[in-house]
């Protein structure tokens, strides 16, 4: 609502609630700061992702996103340093400094089920090193919110070992089709 507000001219029309210094209050603004995290390249459509602002949750899951990053990029630096183990690992371990992302709001794959009926949903964007053709399937993910049926995710793929020697995000939006959505 406030962007609309905004894109029409009456900015002034609008309520600003102020978040902390340094969290994005919109996926928008989110956006214009991912290149701040080193160790994800993110490949995803970004009108997915500005769908998300018109959600009533919109700022916390803004929020959410912002911290899923700090802990993607945490994941990659640790890999970089040596961390033998994946982004589920990291999530468990006690490494000073290290940020890590709740493992209930963590899926390392998606259902058989999911995967034959909804599987090309997960199919994303991936640099042509990574893969000839340009894409990749995609199941790990993080889930940014569990109420309604936007329920946003962030789907990525960790190429920390491979050509890119990072996090690949290749989804930011609202909740792919499942055996619960459908």
């Amino acid at each position: 609502m406030r962007r609309r507000l905004r894109d029409a001219g009456r900015y002034d029309d609008t309520v600003v609630v102020e978040q902390p210094w340094g969290v994005p209050d919109s996926f928008e603004e989110l956006w214009e700061w991912l290149d701040d995290f080193e160790g994800a390249l993110v490949t995803a459509d970004r009108s997915k992702a500005l769908e998300l602002d018109e959600g009533e949750r919109a700022r916390v899951w803004a929020a959410k996103a912002w911290n899923a990053f700090r802990a993607l990029d945490s994941y990659t630096q640790a890999a970089r340093e040596g961390f033998n183990g994946g982004f589920y690992q990291h999530c468990t371990s006690d490494r000073p400094g290290a940020v890590n992302w709740p493992l209930k709001q963590f899926a390392p794959a998606e259902s058989d089920t999911t995967m034959n009926r909804w599987g090309a949903e997960r199919i994303f964007a991936v640099p042509e090193d990574v893969d000839p053709s340009g894409r990749k399937e995609m199941q790990a993910h993080l889930k940014l919110g569990s109420k309604g049926s936007t329920s946003p995710r962030i789907y990525f793929l960790d190429d920390t070992q491979g050509i890119t020697g990072r996090v690949i995000v290749g989804y930011i939006g609202p909740h792919l089709t499942n055996t619960k959505t459908n």
